[in-house]
Formats: structure tokens, sequence, C-alpha cells
């Protein structure tokens, strides 16, 4: 009988006793194909968006890993700054002055008002949607890489 003919003959018993796709996968790992046959289910086609297999995937080693964060955090502390200086915060905004009965002057700053301000710049700097944080992790994987 060829490969063609016992291929054709295991089909049609799996199809009469209505294998699931279960027992197929404890078929294949039980065979000892599990690696070749996701190796031949994943190809460069598009594929619909809920069955593939992402695309990008990183190894770190443990210092690879602390210069990726490294690297992120720089990109924080450089888009809150900018952010910040962007906003047009002013400090006048938050002072309270008084006149004493002695004729002195009382300053009180609202540091509660001026630290929300500061929390609203921040949170509208950044863009925390899956693409967006998807986007910036990869652009940041390949500037590592182009070190």
């Amino acid at each position: 009988m060829t490969n063609q003919k016992i291929a054709d003959s295991v089909i049609k018993i799996f199809f009469e006793v209505g294998i699931d796709g279960e027992t197929m996968e404890y078929i294949i790992d039980k065979l000892g194909m599990r690696d070749q046959m996701i190796k031949q289910l994943v190809t460069d086609k598009e594929e619909p968006e809920e069955l593939s297999i992402p695309k990008t995937m990183a190894v770190f080693t443990r210092q690879q890993l602390i210069e990726y964060t490294r690297e992120i955090q720089e990109r924080c502390k450089l888009a809150i700054t900018e952010a910040i200086n962007n906003a047009g915060i002013e400090g006048d905004e938050y002072m309270e002055l008084e006149l004493d009965y002695n004729n002195t002057i009382q300053t009180n700053f609202d540091d509660r008002a001026l630290i929300k301000e500061i929390e609203s710049v921040i949170d509208d700097a950044f863009e925390t949607d899956d693409d967006s944080v998807f986007d910036e992790a990869t652009n940041v994987i390949t500037f590592m890489s182009k070190r």
C-alpha cells in the first residue's frame, strides 16, 4: 500500500470515529512529530490575527533584559520631561498669598493640585493601547540590536 493510500485509510478511520483536535494532538505527540507540525503549520502566509503565533519574539539574557528595561525607563523619562515642559504649567496658579494681620505675607502652595496636573500631563503623553505598547517594545528591541 502506498503512503497516499495509507494516509487516506487513516483519514477515513478518523472521520468514522469522529476524532477531535485534542486526540489528534495526542497522536502527533506520540508520533514525535509536534515540532515538525508546528514548523509546517506556521508559515509566512498571512493568517487571521486570532490564529497567528506572534511574529516577534525576543529572548533576553539577564544583562540584555536589564539594558532593555533601562532603555524603556530612559524613554519614559524623556517623554515625561518633554510632556511637562510643553504643558505650560506655571507655579503661580498653585500659589496663594495672604497678608497677615501684622503686615507680613503668608504663602501657601497647593502641591496636591500641582501633582495632579503633572500626573494628568504624563497620562496624556503615553499611548497605552496594545498596539502602541507593542510598537514601542519592538522599537526598543530593534534599537538595541543596532548597537
